[in-house]
């Protein structure tokens, strides 16, 4: 499979409800700097961290937008799971992505908010409270932080300083058979956030769930990067599922479908 990736465009085309997302995004991430250092932290069934600041700022998210866009329907880490494939519009969030550096006090952290129409992404933004950074895409008009245009494209030459980044045990599934540095920064979006950005040539992520990637992947494509899964699985279009939070989608992501097609033909599973 090769991915497909959106050439950056000049031309902005502002989605209806990016103003919102962007407000949304920026206020949650506020509300989790006020529990910044004093949240309790514990783990879930599945082995990662949860914090109050997760389920607080999780439903903060979601009532907003129940209240600006009361048709639409929500998946989210930590209220909602399931999907009805008939319904058009779906909000996917992730009110803290890196909850366990944002319990630990290390800064690389998030707020994911993506909004899906007829299954697939058309909004993306992503917030980095502590590093006030701001990221955002709509379908068809490039990939942008605050206002100004980033792209994934750089010379694809790989080398002892080409940065990549992934995910904590990825290493024990994939992994590329190429001299670049590593890099892990405990944060799914903040680390595919570097590729969009150009700062890293690609990222293996082992299993991350649809509200880790649904911001990003609109991000990756928009920006002129790649983005895929690993084992021809489909988060795209959402199907109909009781509960999200099971299936993995093990993803790869690259500065351009030449170089995806490069580093999967050269990956080493183990």
């Amino acid at each position: 499979m090769t991915p497909k990736a959106t050439a950056p465009s000049s031309i902005v085309s502002e989605h209806y409800a990016l103003p919102f997302a962007m407000d949304l995004a920026r206020a949650g991430g506020m509300q989790l700097l006020g529990w910044f250092g004093n949240a309790e932290a514990q783990m879930k069934a599945d082995g990662t961290t949860l914090t109050n600041a997760d389920t607080a700022v999780d439903g903060f998210i979601c009532g907003e937008i129940q209240t600006n866009f009361p048709d639409d329907l929500i998946i989210s880490e930590e209220m909602y799971h399931s999907h009805e494939t008939e319904h058009a519009n779906v909000w996917v969030i992730d009110p803290l992505d890196g909850s366990t550096n944002f319990s630990q006090g290390l800064p690389l952290w998030g707020v994911s908010i993506a909004l899906l129409e007829h299954g697939h992404p058309t909004l993306a933004v992503v917030y980095f409270p502590m590093l006030d950074m701001l990221c955002h895409a709509s379908a068809g008009s490039g990939a942008f932080e605050d206002d100004r245009q980033i792209s994934a494209r750089r010379p694809a030459e790989i080398d002892r300083y080409s940065i990549f980044t992934c995910s904590a045990g990825a290493e024990r599934r994939y992994w590329p058979g190429m001299c670049a540095k590593r890099r892990t920064f405990g944060s799914t979006i903040y680390e595919l956030c570097l590729v969009a950005r150009g700062q890293a040539l690609f990222s293996i992520v082992s299993e991350p769930k649809i509200w880790d990637l649904a911001a990003p992947w609109l991000l990756i494509r928009e920006a002129g990067g790649a983005i895929d899964t690993m084992d021809e699985s489909a988060p795209f279009p959402l199907r109909s599922i009781d509960d999200y939070s099971r299936p993995d989608f093990p993803l790869l992501a690259a500065a351009s479908p030449e170089l995806w097609q490069r580093v999967r033909a050269r990956m080493q599973p183990k």
